[in-house]
Order: structure tokens, then C-alpha cells, then sequence
């Protein structure tokens, strides 16, 4: 099997989770989900209106809304920060119009151990991040993010075994 057939595989096993993951199952993946690895499914679960809106604001922070808020348009950044600009302008537009429906889970940027609205205090502000981004989610849920023994890159420990799997 070559690389690409392995990545296949492996993209088919964490979208067949995701597919059938609990909303706090898809936040704790989206929280300890390599981001740098995981663009396929990190899109999957942006593109899903059944994300849960706490999820989605976790997604925003974490691809690093703070930094991005020193360019003012595509036009200012390196051809790579371009893609990752798009998806936070996707988020805001998705949460301003309501299209992930569901809120059960809360989230509160400013409390998070991941990224969030205060990473880099010092940059200068050329857009500026909406305040509904900046808010808690009204969910009640706590996802309780620091107790992951049995998870491994966001994945259950059995699933990310199937992934390891490929690679032997």
C-alpha cells in the first residue's frame, strides 16, 4: 500500500467516527486533533451543521483567530495563511447566521487551554474579530478536556490502534 492509499484509509476511518461521534465526542477531537495533520477533517467538521456551535467557536480559536486579526484582507498574509483566513471568515459567517444548530455544549474562549482571544496581545488589530465569537456558548454541557486517558490525538484509543495499524 503506498502513501496515499494509507492516507485514504486512514481519512476513511476518522470520517467514519466523526460520522457517528457524539457532539462532545467531535469537540473532544476538534480540541486535541492535530491541527497540521487533520485539514480533511477539521473541514468535515465545519462543513457539518450538526456541529455543535461551542465546537465550532473551539475550531475558530484553535486555528488561531488571535493572529489573524493583523491582516486586514488575503492580499496583507503568505500564501499559506490564506486557506486558514478563509475558514475563520467561514466560521464567523456560519455562526452569524446560525448554521450549526445544535448548542448543548459550553464553551467560553477566554477560558480555554487551547487558543484563544488573548494569545498575542501585542498585534495589531486590522479586523477584528466579531463580538459573538468573543462570547460563551449558552450550552450546558461541560466537556471535560483534561481527563483523555483513553484518547490519543482526539481519536478513542481504539480507533487511533486502526489508524497505527496502517502504518506497520
Amino acid at each position: 500500500m503506498d502513501g496515499a492509499d494509507i492516507e485514504n484509509r486512514e481519512w476513511s476511518i476518522v470520517r467514519v467516527y466523526l460520522e457517528k461521534a457524539t457532539p462532545q465526542q467531535r469537540h473532544i477531537f476538534a480540541a486535541r486533533s492535530n491541527y497540521d495533520g487533520n485539514s480533511k477533517a477539521i473541514r468535515w467538521l465545519i462543513d457539518n451543521p450538526a456541529l455543535d456551535r461551542a465546537t465550532a467557536h473551539l475550531i475558530y480559536w484553535y486555528l488561531g483567530a488571535a493572529w489573524y486579526v493583523q491582516f486586514a484582507s488575503e492580499d496583507a498574509m503568505e500564501s499559506y495563511q490564506v486557506e486558514t483566513f478563509q475558514l475563520l471568515k467561514l466560521i464567523e459567517q456560519r455562526c452569524r447566521n446560525n448554521f450549526y444548530t445544535s448548542n448543548y455544549i459550553w464553551f467560553d474562549p477566554k477560558c480555554t487551554d487551547g487558543s484563544g482571544p488573548n494569545d498575542y496581545p501585542d498585534l495589531p488589530v486590522k479586523r477584528a474579530i466579531p463580538a459573538f465569537m468573543m462570547q460563551p456558548t449558552g450550552g450546558e454541557d461541560y466537556v471535560d478536556l483534561d481527563d483523555l486517558e483513553d484518547y490519543d490525538d482526539g481519536l478513542p484509543i481504539d480507533i487511533a490502534k486502526e489508524i497505527f495499524a496502517l502504518y506497520d
